[in-house]
């Protein structure tokens, strides 16, 4: 099978001649593979995205290309690669970016989108591994109706070289599309713990937000479709800060079920991604409809998940994707890092619906340590 089959096949509950093997690799990992610095990185895979297969090819993996949605309120170098506007689109919503500070390792910039009726702003601290809220765009109401009101259709985005990375790939890696979920969007719209604090405060506040960003992502994904993405990771990293199965279902789970309808509707195959705390839940989230759940983040790895437990409760409905300790990469033995492989394999794997992956992005690795976790998988994790 080839890398694409297999992933749709372990997506789909069809059968496999074995479990896929992933590694999310980080952009320090990356840097250390290519010899490349972080731009020259990004640039090289949307220039050339075989490179970047062939890279992970070589590490014994089943290669991902992972690419970003275009997002106004955080900061990532990728879609400003990935992505243009018309003149036209932006007409009602023109953005100025200016840099009013900076230290050491990071930079803050400040952004104006200015509309018919009146300003947004907001600032993002941004270093080499990290973005940060400064300034929410989210201050108050006006600043969502101007939202709602002016910013560009989803669909004048301009998106033909992802279209071609797509196309450049084939089957040789799965296409993997990072897209913002929506209490990921209004957490970056207004504020993280300002947003937590207004489920209490002022809930019907967060439920218009959510209904705006619900509304835009169903017409997003369905512009996005017209690509040929493979997948696309509905990217929900802060649902599992810690939140409680209720809050969860009253204030996540109404707004995400269209959009992943939406999503599967189109021909996407979808991954819930949660990289925190999320067992107690873990029904709600296959419930959306998802062909995957990862990152299944254990617990000594700032998680609670359990792989056992996971399958036990949700493995005939979706599957599981990652569960791997990353970390143990970059200093444990060979036979460490093999037990470990085994371990989840025993845990996860039977009757499919297994993806081997890191929980999270490698970021430092000892030589040699990335082989023996592929080659491990590859041998045990045979059907």
């Amino acid at each position: 099978m080839n890398t694409r089959d297999r992933l749709e096949a372990a997506y789909t509950g069809k059968s496999l001649d074995r479990v896929p093997v992933c590694g999310w690799l980080g952009m320090s990992a990356l840097k250390t593979l290519t010899k490349k610095g972080p731009r020259n990185v990004l640039e090289t895979l949307v220039e050339d995205p075989l490179q970047m297969t062939m890279t992970q090819e070589q590490l014994g993996l089943d290669p991902l290309i992972v690419t970003a949605d275009e997002r106004w309120f955080s900061m990532y170098r990728l879609p400003r690669l990935l992505y243009s506007w018309s003149d036209e689109s932006l007409e009602t919503w023109q953005v100025k970016e200016t840099i009013v500070d900076e230290g050491y390792g990071f930079y803050t910039h400040h952004f104006t989108a200015t509309t018919p009726e009146g300003p947004v702003t907001w600032s993002l601290q941004i270093g080499d591994a990290q973005v940060a809220e400064v300034e929410p765009a989210l201050k108050e109401e006006k600043d969502l109706d101007l939202c709602i009101k002016y910013m560009p259709e989803p669909e004048s985005l301009n998106q033909d070289k992802l279209k071609k990375m797509v196309d450049a790939v084939g089957d040789r890696a799965f296409c993997m599309h990072n897209f913002m979920g929506v209490w990921g969007e209004a957490a970056n719209m207004r504020g993280l713990v300002t947003l937590t604090c207004d489920l209490m405060e002022q809930p019907r506040f967060v439920e218009k937000i959510s209904e705006f960003l619900r509304d835009r992502s169903i017409r997003r994904v369905r512009h996005l479709a017209k690509t040929g993405i493979h997948s696309i990771v509905y990217d929900q990293s802060w649902a599992g800060m810690g939140f409680s199965p209720k809050q969860f279902r009253e204030f996540m789970l109404p707004y995400d079920k269209p959009v992943v309808t939406a999503a599967k509707k189109a021909g996407l195959l979808v991954s819930y991604h949660n990289c925190g705390s999320g067992q107690s839940f873990i029904e709600d989230m296959a419930s959306t409809g998802a062909d995957s759940l990862e990152t299944l983040t254990p617990k000594e790895s700032s998680g609670d998940f359990d792989l056992v437990e996971s399958k036990r409760r949700v493995g005939n409905q979706i599957t599981l994707n990652g569960g791997f300790n990353e970390r143990i990469l970059g200093e444990a033995t060979a036979e460490q890092i093999r037990d470990q492989v085994k371990k989840c394999i025993d845990s996860a794997a039977t009757g499919g619906r297994y993806v081997l992956r890191t929980t999270g992005q490698i970021f430092d690795f000892s030589p040699g340590n990335i082989e023996v976790f592929t080659q491990a998988a590859r041998e045990y994790g045979r059907y």
